[in-house]
C-alpha cells in the first residue's frame, strides 16, 4: 500500500470510530425517552391521534415530584353565564390554567354527570351544547357518569370521543359486530390509560355507578334494555381488583376517577390495596378535608360548578412513594377566580345560537309563588297544553320557588328539571296522558296526598276524562295509586317545562301573567276538598259536585 492509501485508509477508520462512539452516547442518552415511547405506543397502538399518546408534561426528574389535581364533578350542565355575565365553566379553566402555572406538572380531572339540570341550551340542543362545552374544557381526564347516557345511545358514543382528554369508564364495554354497534360510531372510552407527568407514571381508571329508573330508585341492569350489547359491570370491588392485578406495577401511582359516590368509594378502598388516590363524584360531598382509608385517599370536590378540588402530591422518585400530600376546596366565584377568556369566548360561541330563547321574558309573576302553587300551574298548563281533562302534579318535582317579576324558559327548567330516567328516556317528572273513569280520577286525586289537581270541578263518576300524570305514577299506578286507573295504557307527552313555557307564552300574549286567577273557584284544589273523605267505593250514577 502507498502512502497516500494508507493515510486515507488511517483518516477513514478515525472517523468511523468517531461517528459510532457519537452514536452510542445519543443512544445512551435518549434511551429512557425511547423506553417512554414505547411504553406509550405500546398503550395507544397506533392511534396517533389519541389523547393518550401525547406526553405534554416534560421529563423533569427532581427527586421529589410535585404533581397537582384540579378536580371537578357532577358540573350538570351549568355553563351558563352568571348575572354579572362570567362564566362559571370558564372561571373553571381559568383556575386549572392559573393552578398550571404554578405547578406545570397538574392534570385536570373531572368525575362526570356532565348533562342535565342545567341550562336549557342542552334542552334546545338535545345533548350537543353540553358535550361541546366538555370538549371546549380540555380535561387531561375524565370518567362517564350515570347522567352522561342520558340522550341515548348516538349522543353517548360521541361524548365518549374527547379531542382533549381520556375518557374512562371501566366497567362499561360495547360488544362489537352487532348490529347497533355497526350503526354506530366505536366507544371512545377506555379501561386504563397511563400519563406520565415529569418521572412519574400515574395510572388512571374509572368506574361507574349504577342506572335510575323512573321512581328515581338505583337499579342493576342495562342502561339501554334496547342495547344489550353495551353492558356494565356493578361488581366494582372486582373489577378494581382486576385493574390492580394487571396495572399496579406499571406505575408509579394509582388514581381512580370514580363516579360511584361516598359510600362505595369508602367501601372499594376498605376492600382493595393498591389504589393511592380516589377523585370522586356521584354523591355531590363537598369535602374539606380528604378522607383516608387504608392506603388510599379519597377526595370529593361538589357539584354544580359551585367548587373545584385541588389535591397536590410530593413523589419521591427514588424511594417510589408519595411523601406529602395537601388539599383545598376552592369556591367557583367570580370575585376569586379569573376566567380563562379562551374558553369563555369558545362557549359563549356555543350558546350563541340558544340566546333567544335562554333569555327571552315569557312571562311574568304578578306576586311571589310557593311550590304547592307552582304545582297547580304546571297542572294547568299541562291541561291547556296537552288538551286533557285534568292534570296532577307532584309538588315533590318542583323546583326554587318564583319570585315576583319576569320569568324565562332557563328560570321555568330551572323549577321544574328533567332527569332522563331510565336513560334515553323522557325525564323522570315527565307528563303521560291517559283515560281515566271520574270515579278513578276522583280516587287518584285523593290517594296523591303530596300532589295538586286542576281539573272540573263537577264529575260523572263513570264518565271518562283525559288526565295527564307525572311518569313515576303513570307507570306505576298500583304502587303509587294503590290501584291500576287508567283506561288506556299511558302515553309519553311532553317534559312539564315544556308545557309550562308554552302555556306561559300564550297568557302573555292574552295579556295575562302566568299565576293570575290561579284560584278562581271553579279549578280550585281537589285535594283540599278531599281531605278526609273515603272515594274508594263505587259512587254510583250521579255527578259528584264539589
Amino acid at each position: 500500500m502507498d502512502c497516500d492509501s494508507h493515510l486515507a485508509s488511517t483518516r477513514f477508520s478515525y472517523r468511523f470510530r468517531l461517528k459510532f462512539l457519537l452514536l452510542g452516547f445519543l443512544l445512551l442518552l435518549f434511551a429512557p425517552l425511547s423506553a417512554w415511547v414505547r411504553a406509550e405506543k405500546d398503550l395507544c397502538g397506533d392511534s396517533h391521534g389519541d389523547p393518550r399518546c401525547r406526553q405534554p408534561f416534560g421529563n423533569d426528574c427532581s427527586d421529589i415530584q410535585k404533581i397537582t389535581f384540579v378536580h371537578v364533578s357532577d358540573v350538570h350542565a351549568r355553563y351558563n353565564p352568571d348575572k354579572n355575565g362570567s362564566s362559571p365553566a370558564g372561571r373553571i379553566r381559568g383556575y386549572y390554567q392559573q393552578v398550571k402555572k404554578e405547578n406545570p406538572f397538574t392534570l385536570f380531572t373531572n368525575a362526570g354527570d356532565d348533562y342535565e339540570k342545567g341550562s336549557i341550551a342542552e334542552e334546545l340542543s338535545r345533548g350537543q351544547s353540553t358535550r361541546e362545552v366538555v370538549e371546549a374544557m380540555q380535561y387531561d381526564v375524565r370518567t362517564l357518569g350515570n347522567h352522561d347516557f342520558a340522550w341515548g345511545i348516538e349522543e353517548l358514543l360521541r361524548f365518549s370521543h374527547d379531542p382533549s382528554a381520556i375518557v374512562l369508564a371501566t366497567n362499561t364495554t360495547m360488544r362489537p359486530g352487532s348490529e347497533q354497534s355497526s350503526r354506530s360510531a366505536a366507544p371512545g372510552w377506555t379501561d386504563f390509560a397511563i400519563r406520565t407527568v415529569g418521572c412519574v407514571k400515574i395510572g388512571f381508571f374509572g368506574l361507574l355507578s349504577k342506572p335510575w329508573n323512573e321512581k328515581d330508585q338505583q337499579y342493576e341492569g342495562l342502561f339501554y334494555p334496547e342495547i344489550p350489547e353495551l353492558k356494565t359491570d356493578f361488581h366494582f370491588i372486582d373489577r378494581a381488583k382486576d385493574i390492580i392485578a394487571r396495572h399496579r406495577q406499571e406505575v408509579d401511582v394509582l388514581v381512580l376517577v370514580s363516579h360511584l359516590g361516598l359510600p362505595d368509594d369508602i367501601a372499594l378502598a376498605e376492600k382493595t390495596t393498591g389504589i393511592d388516590l380516589i377523585l370522586g363524584g356521584h354523591s355531590h360531598t363537598k369535602m374539606e378535608v380528604p378522607l383516608r382509608v387504608h392506603d388510599t385517599t379519597i377526595v370529593h370536590a361538589g357539584a354544580f360548578a359551585q367548587t373545584i378540588g385541588r389535591y397536590d402530591i410530593e413523589y419521591d422518585v427514588k424511594q417510589k412513594s408519595i411523601v406529602d400530600s395537601s388539599f383545598k376546596l376552592v369556591a367557583n366565584s367570580p370575585e376569586d377566580i379569573p376566567e380563562d377568556r379562551a374558553t369563555s369566548i369558545r362557549i359563549s360561541g356555543i350558546l350563541k345560537k340558544y340566546e333567544q330563547e335562554m333569555n327571552e321574558t315569557i312571562t311574568e309573576v304578578s306576586k311571589d309563588q310557593n311550590r304547592q302553587d307552582m304545582a297547580l300551574i304546571a297542572a294547568r298548563a299541562a291541561v291547556s297544553t296537552l288538551k286533557t281533562d285534568a292534570a296532577l302534579i307532584n309538588i315533590g318535582t318542583v323546583g326554587p320557588e318564583w319570585l315576583q317579576g319576569r320569568l324565562t324558559r332557563q328560570d321555568i327548567l330551572n323549577s321544574f328539571t328533567v332527569e332522563r330516567q331510565p336513560a334515553g328516556t323522557s325525564g323522570q317528572s315527565s307528563l303521560y296522558v291517559t283515560t281515566v273513569r271520574g270515579t278513578d280520577l276522583l280516587y287518584a286525586a285523593a290517594a296523591r296526598a303530596d300532589s295538586v289537581y286542576y281539573g272540573p270541578s263537577s264529575l260523572n263518576p263513570t264518565a271518562s276524562y283525559t288526565i295527564a300524570i307525572q311518569k313515576a305514577q303513570a307507570i306505576n299506578q298500583r304502587e303509587f295509586l294503590g290501584r291500576t286507573i287508567g283506561m288506556t295504557s299511558p302515553k309519553p307527552a311532553a317534559e312539564v317545562w315544556e308545557t309550562v313555557a308554552a302555556y306561559a307564552k300564550d297568557r302573555r300574549v292574552e295579556g295575562l301573567s302566568i299565576d293570575e286567577g290561579l284560584h278562581n273557584r271553579e279549578n280550585r284544589n281537589l285535594i283540599a276538598l278531599l281531605q278526609g273523605r273515603n272515594y274508594d267505593t263505587h259512587l254510583g250514577e250521579s255527578a259528584v259536585i264539589l
